[in-house]
């Protein structure tokens, strides 16, 4: 009996001695941001010099555990892909060491819908006409929308004027929201977070600041007008100014035409002149008067025969000179220089004649 509680007493000293020699993760943690699940720990305290690896299992909705990170040397281990959005786990993780492990750590079972943090949610501003809009922007989530998994979301806006203490707050549901109460040519600066549980806020947006504009300040679609409406007015002004000088120019070269021939006449007289009609009206010559010495000799006839031989010639000669004249006048207008030679033709058989 005393050796049966002796081996006893070995066996839990050595089972003791054994779990004692690997340590325990320190610090494990869950984190959850935007619908993710991550297991984070520390090592080991007072264990510098000695290299630990890792295992960390996720108990599913069949009530064991599976592993996910086997013999791991990091110090988290992502869930996401084994993970649904309104599921119920429990996560535990262990250290190994030389073929030897510690015990589980296990965390508390909990739903990743309620234990999620959001991240910072996108804000730009805009002013004009002296006010200022903020444009919010939900921010991703890993596995469905935001709007998705929380029914109701709002936003919490902070608003103050740069260099001063005192904050304005504004809680509201549209994504666009109108400041109010904001001085002109002041600059204000933003700070908004996303109210997708009651008491609960995502993570800070990034500071953003902004010069209210002036309330006087056109609006853009007014100045484009104007802008459109100056340019049809001068481009207006510059037909009728194009079309003035056009027309003017037209009645001038009306009522002072240009002594100029246009070239297409020009060019016609040009064809025109080398015609050989108008060649030959070029190269004539004027023709010129022709006439008809007349010598007159007095004899004094010897007799009454002597008288009738004379008119006799005298007729025949005026013959002559008809027909003479008649051929002298058909051959000038063929011919000027037939009409000389028959001129002087005429000229000797009067001489002749007269002889």
């Amino acid at each position: 009996m005393t050796a049966l509680s002796g081996l006893s007493a070995l066996l839990c000293f050595i089972v003791y001695v054994s779990t004692e020699s690997v340590p325990i993760p320190e610090d494990v943690r869950v984190k959850s941001l935007d619908m993710g699940l991550v297991l984070e720990w520390d090592p080991p305290q007072n264990t510098t010099n000695k290299l630990f690896n890792y295992t960390a299992e996720i108990k599913n909705w069949r009530d064991f555990y599976e592993p996910i990170c086997v013999r791991s040397s990091s110090l988290s281990c992502d869930f996401i892909n084994n993970i649904t959005t309104f599921g119920a786990y429990q996560l535990r993780v262990r250290t190994e060491l030389h073929g030897e492990t510690s015990d589980w750590v296990e965390t508390e079972n909990f739903k990743v819908d309620e234990i999620i943090e959001i991240s910072a949610p996108r804000v730009e501003l805009t002013s004009r006409k002296g006010q200022t809009e903020v444009d919010n922007t939900d921010p991703p989530l890993k596995k469905r929308d935001l709007r998705d998994v929380y029914t109701h979301v709002s936003y919490l806006i902070l608003y103050w004027k740069k260099g001063e203490a005192k904050k304005e707050e504004l809680i509201r549901d549209q994504t666009r929201v109108m400041l109010p109460n904001l001085e002109p040519l002041v600059n204000y600066c933003v700070e908004v977070a996303v109210l997708y549980v009651p008491n609960k806020t995502s993570q800070p947006s990034n500071l953003t600041c902004v010069t209210n504009s002036s309330s006087h300040e056109a609006e853009p679609g007014l100045i484009a007008v104007v802008l459109l409406v100056s340019f049809l007015v001068v481009l207006f002004a510059v037909v009728l100014i194009f079309l003035a000088v056009w027309y003017s120019y037209k009645v001038c070269r009306i009522i002072f035409p240009d002594p100029k021939l246009p070239e297409n006449l020009k060019q016609f007289l040009s064809q025109q002149s080398q015609s050989p009609i108008l060649s030959a009206m070029q190269e004539s010559t004027q023709l010129k008067e022709h006439f008809n010495e007349l010598r007159i000799f007095q004899m004094e006839p010897d007799s009454s025969q002597d008288n009738q031989q004379i008119e006799e010639l005298f007729r025949i000669q005026t013959d002559k000179d008809e027909c003479i004249e008649a051929d002298i006048k058909h051959s000038s207008e063929e011919n000027s220089e037939m009409a000389s030679t028959t001129s002087e033709e005429k000229h000797l058989l009067a001489e002749l004649t007269l002889l």
